[in-house]
């Protein structure tokens, strides 16, 4: 560190600011993005097998609100991670109701307008290649794990913001909240879609990299690791 009366050099900080610049450096994952073209409803998509239940119907629009909400969020010039992730809080068990629905009553769960979900990655996400290329499926499962693991990944950005204000304890947390996400997602939801599925190896090879296992639990392990880190920052 270089300093006088009449001379002190911003760049050259004290050594224990180093040592905590150093020990609280993160890497900020991009979210994944709902495709702006996109214009599913799940209202009328169910329309005929929900009309003649009110709570279903209540289901329906809650979704397709909340649904409204993310992408409005997405598509704001900057991000405001607290309120995309209260939005997907409350859509994520809403889309689940639906998944449950179809699974165990198939016979009533016949579309009156084609669903096809559109997603970009936000791992596979390049700053320096603005354009975004997004995967498309009518599987219901897509939509849920893309939406969980744009939940995981925003609660992460929230940790990141917390670490900028040097509130470290609380970006502990968050990090340690979005590891137990991609361990869920990892270990438990993606093993059971992909068992499920007749193509299962290229679901594994071509889908987004947030629906793949191996992605999934290697992010579960760096957000462990990025927990711990803070602790270190902390002391």
């Amino acid at each position: 560190m270089i300093m006088s009366d009449n001379y002190f050099d911003p760049s050259s900080a004290s050594h224990p600011d180093s040592v905590l610049r150093l020990s609280s450096a993160v890497h900020r994952f991009a979210i994944p993005f709902i495709n702006p073209k996109d214009q599913i409803s799940f209202e009328a998509s169910f329309n005929t097998c929900s009309k003649s239940h009110s709570n279903t119907i209540a289901a329906l629009q809650q979704a397709d609100n909340r649904r409204r909400e993310i992408k409005a969020a997405m598509a704001s010039g900057k991000v405001i991670h607290s309120s995309l992730s209260t939005s997907l809080a409350e859509y994520i068990p809403v889309v689940n109701q639906i998944l449950l629905s179809c699974k165990f009553q198939p016979e009533v769960a016949r579309l009156d307008k084609h669903v096809v979900f559109s997603w970009s990655s936000g791992i596979e996400y390049n700053k320096h290649n603005k354009s975004r290329e997004f995967s498309d499926s009518e599987a219901l499962m897509f939509e849920l794990v893309l939406s969980i693991a744009t939940y995981a990944l925003s609660e992460s950005n929230i940790g990141c913001d917390s670490c900028v204000d040097g509130d470290f304890p609380r970006a502990s947390r968050q990090f340690a909240k979005t590891a137990g996400i991609f361990q869920y997602l990892g270990e438990d939801m993606l093993p059971n879609w992909m068992a499920n599925s007749v193509q299962h190896a290229e679901l594994e090879n071509e889908t987004l990299a947030e629906t793949r296992v191996g992605v999934c639990l290697a992010m579960q392990h760096l957000y462990m690791a990025m927990a711990q880190q803070m602790a270190v920052a902390t002391v």
